[in-house]
């Protein structure tokens, strides 16, 4: 093998690839014996069919790529090793001449790489941090969700209360600007609904029209959903729910004693008494919190050095992620059985050009961070050890109280799921060794820049 650089134009490298005639001969051989072995054609023994026979079923041209798919392996990996090459794609071969068998073949092959990115100096970088703290509120708040799960339900003749838990019969309609109902509707349409009003988070106007109505009475609430809501159907829409009173019932909440803290804990929390009982609420809330506080400066952090970082993003890149991202979209659709084009807006002009437009931002987004995440990777030689999973699985075997094994059986039998926990954990341990070089400034709350600025000027 022989190999030439002919040049680079931005992330694409070409290479030149000569390979030898005699090389080529024994692929060839090769080729034609392991495709001897694999086929059945009539009147021959498998291992005994003929090239003449092979040729006439499956094409000269068809022995050349199988002897090629044999010799352009190896040759891939040397070059990529002698040319230190990092690839973002299957590198793709052009032959700039024909085969001619019992001659040296000249080939071509064009490798995308990933393109160079000038990171900022992270070490002269600050960014600020929330200092977690819970107040009595929240700890009031979480006594009271405790209670409620492990309160008595019992059936209430009265009208409907604050903090009451009402069964409803549920329609929701998504309606136009104006407020009349739009053509295309979710489904299913109609479903049979508990909801909590001891429960903070339920809607303002679902709370306002269910108080003080009885069972067998209808009531209606309508509210804009936000953009970021689970359910693609609903996202960004106005919808209107309509509800069915089928019935009320109040929470009988239970005494603060023993059995209720081995429920509320366990057996062995250690706690007996109300006061342990608060000290216990306040610390799992501060674990809460200090997750979120964490996850919220990892993503400013990465959002800072990448809007920092200076890089040439390849188009083939971004048409690749809208891709991916667009089959994404169309699979949850899919999955939900719900219309891809209705329940992503797609039936309008308008809709559709605000659709690609958002696939855009969405795709150059991820590009860029994912481009940055792996320089900064690059640049401290960061990498995922199994350690690192070890540590992930006792994280969250203590985060929800079950057993190690438990954690790691589950991710064994999914590799998806595993994949996806990989990927977490390397996220994770470069965005904390960039953090490690970066000046942390802790704050009571945000400044109005968001951080996204350097402590001085880079250069």
């Amino acid at each position: 093998m022989r190999t030439e650089l002919l040049g680079q134009e931005k992330n694409i490298v070409k290479i030149k690839l000569e390979i030898d005639a005699e090389e080529f001969t024994k692929a060839l051989n090769k080729a034609i014996n392991d495709l001897s072995k694999q086929v059945n054609v009539a009147g021959f023994r498998k291992g005994k069919i003929p090239r003449n026979v092979l040729e006439m079923r499956f094409g000269r041209a068809a022995l050349y790529e199988e002897a090629l798919d044999k010799i352009l392996p190896d040759e891939i990996k040397q070059i990529v090793e002698d040319y230190d090459l990092d690839l973002l794609d299957t590198p793709k071969l052009n032959l700039t001449e024909p085969i001619k068998e019992g001659q040296q073949i000249n080939c071509e092959l064009s490798f995308e790489v990933r393109p160079e990115i000038e990171l900022p100096d992270i070490d002269n970088l600050e960014i600020e941090k929330v200092i977690s703290k819970v107040d009595d509120d929240s700890v009031n708040q979480l006594e009271k969700r405790l209670k409620v799960q492990f309160a008595k339900v019992n059936p209430a003749e009265h009208q409907v209360q604050d903090e009451n838990l009402v069964e409803v019969e549920l329609s929701v309609r998504v309606l136009n600007d104006d407020g009349s109902e739009a053509q295309e509707q979710p489904k299913p349409n109609t479903t049979h609904e508990r909801i909590n009003l001891a429960d903070q988070t339920v809607r303002q106007q679902v709370r306002d029209a269910l108080i003080n109505h009885s069972k067998d009475e209808t009531v209606e609430a309508v509210f804009d959903v936000e953009a970021a809501h689970a359910d693609k159907t609903l996202a960004g829409k106005k919808v209107k729910y309509i509800m069915k009173i089928e019935g009320v019932s109040e929470f009988e909440l239970p005494e603060m004693n023993d059995e209720f803290y081995k429920l509320a804990f366990g057996e062995n929390s250690g706690v007996t008494n109300y006061d342990q009982f608060r000290e216990k609420l306040r610390s799992e809330l501060l674990d809460e919190v200090n997750r979120t506080t964490d996850d919220d400066l990892h993503n400013r952090a990465v959002e800072m050095v990448v809007n920092l970082s200076k890089m040439e993003i390849p188009e083939d890149l971004i048409v690749r992620q809208r891709a991916s991202m667009r089959r994404d979209d169309q699979k949850w659709a899919k999955d939900n059985g719900v219309n891809y084009e209705i329940a992503y807006g797609l039936d309008t002009k308008e809709g559709r050009e605000g659709y690609e437009k958002l696939l855009q931002n969405r795709a150059e987004t991820a590009v860029r961070n994912v481009l940055v995440i792996d320089a900064v990777a690059k640049k401290y030689d960061v990498h995922v050890e199994s350690s690192d999973i070890e540590a992930e699985f006792d994280t969250q075997a203590k985060r929800y109280g079950i057993s190690k094994a438990v954690i790691a059986n589950y991710f064994n039998k999914n590799k998806n799921e595993f994949d996806r926990l990989i990927d977490e954990v390397r996220f994770n341990k470069i965005v904390d060794v960039m953090l490690s070089h970066m000046k942390i400034k802790d704050v009571e709350t945000l400044s109005a820049n968001n951080n996204n600025q350097p402590s001085q000027e880079q250069n």
